[in-house]
C-alpha cells in the first residue's frame, strides 16, 4: 500500500492506496464458489502479525481545540480503518477522527478539496486522479503501503491471480510471457504470443489461439495488471472487455465465457474462480519451469 502527503495545520495529508497483489502463492481450498459483489466479507485467517514488522508507537503532536482528522476512501478498507481510529483515538484523546468510506475513487477527490487528511484507497490511484492531485499541489502524492489484498473474498480487494479453462494443461506462467500475450510492446523482452501453442502446448491446444478477456480502462484492477505486468507498456486491441451483469462480477462472466471459449485467459481475483477454470502458477522469471511458478495461499 502506498502514501501521499499535503500539509495541514499540525498534521500531514496522508493518501493511502493498496496495491492487489499479483499471487505469488495458493491452494484449491481457498477457492472461493461464484463470488457476488459483496460488502461484507468474514475473516479468512487468524494469522499473528509478523513479529519483525515494528509496532507503531505514537508521537508528540500538537492538537488545536476541536482539531479532526479525516479518513475519506474506500469501503473495501472499512474495517483495518476502524481500527486505526480506535488506535488514534486512544493515542491522541483531543483529536476528533471521522471516516467517510464510500469507494476508492473518493479518496484523491477528497484530498484535492480538503475534506480527507488520509485517503485509503484499495488500488492504485488511476492516472486523472494523480495528475488531479499533482496539478493541485505541485507534487507526487506520498504513497504508504499497509496491506496486501485479502485472499479470496469479493467484499474486500482481493487476491489477483491469472486464471484459464480448468482443462487447459498450461501449468505456469512468467510475467514475461504475460507481457507477450497482452501487449505489443513487450518490454519485458519475449517474442509476441497468440498461440497456445506459443507456449509449448501440443495436440489441439497447439494451434488454438489465445483469447485474452480483461476490463476497459480505467480500471483499478486493469492499472495495477499494466504496471505490474506490462511495465507501463501498451495493450493487444484484440481483449474482450468484459462487463459485470447485475450482481455477478465482470470477471465471474469471463469465467462463465471460456466454458464457450476453451482458450481464454484473463487476469481476476481469487475470489472469481469458478468449477470451470483454473488458476494458473506465475512466477517473475522462467515461467516454462513449473517448479518456479507459485500459487496463492495463507501462509504465516
Amino acid at each position: 500500500m502506498k502514501l501521499s502527503i499535503q500539509a495541514r495545520s499540525s498534521l500531514s495529508a496522508i493518501a493511502l492506496s493498496l496495491a492487489a497483489v499479483l499471487c505469488t502463492f495458493a491452494v484449491s481450498t481457498l477457492i472461493a464458489p461464484t463470488a457476488r459483489a459483496l460488502k461484507y466479507a468474514e475473516p479468512e485467517h487468524h494469522l499473528k502479525v509478523a513479529p519483525a514488522i515494528p509496532v507503531w508507537k505514537p508521537g508528540p503532536v500538537e492538537v488545536i481545540p476541536e482539531e479532526e482528522l479525516h479518513l475519506v476512501g474506500a469501503d473495501v478498507m472499512d474495517e483495518i480503518c476502524l481500527g486505526w481510529a480506535k488506535i488514534f483515538r486512544e493515542a491522541y484523546r483531543h483529536l476528533s477522527v471521522t471516516l467517510d468510506l464510500r469507494a476508492s475513487g473518493a479518496g484523491a477527490p477528497g484530498l484535492i478539496s480538503g475534506s480527507g487528511d488520509l485517503a485509503p484507497i484499495g488500488r492504485e490511484m488511476l492516472p486523472a486522479e494523480e495528475k488531479a492531485f499533482i496539478d493541485k499541489f505541485g507534487y507526487e502524492p506520498f504513497r504508504v503501503r499497509v496491506a496486501t489484498g485479502s485472499v479470496g473474498s469479493l467484499g474486500k480487494t482481493a487476491t489477483s491471480i491469472i486464471m484459464v479453462d480448468k482443462d487447459n494443461p498450461i501449468q505456469g506462467l512468467s510475467l514475461a510471457q504475460l507481457d507477450a500475450i497482452y501487449s505489443t510492446t513487450r518490454k519485458r523482452g519475449h517474442a509476441d504470443i497468440g498461440t497456445w501453442g506459443d507456449l509449448g502446448l501440443v495436440g489441439v491446444w497447439a494451434s488454438r489461439p489465445i483469447h485474452k478477456y480483461g476490463l476497459k480502462a480505467p480500471n483499478g484492477i486493469e492499472w495495477f495488471f499494466k504496471i505490474t505486468v506490462l511495465e507501463m507498456g501498451d495493450y493487444k486491441t484484440d481483449i474482450e472487455f468484459v462487463k459485470g451483469k447485475g450482481f455477478t462480477h465482470a470477471f465471474n462472466v469471463a469465467a462463465e465465457d471460456m466454458a464457450t471459449q476453451p482458450g481464454g485467459i484473463t487476469y481476476a481475483l481469487l475470489a472469481n474462480v469458478t468449477p470451470n477454470v483454473k488458476v494458473v502458477p506465475l512466477s517473475a522469471g522462467d515461467g516454462a519451469n513449473p517448479a518456479k511458478c507459485l500459487h496463492p495461499q495463507i501462509s504465516p
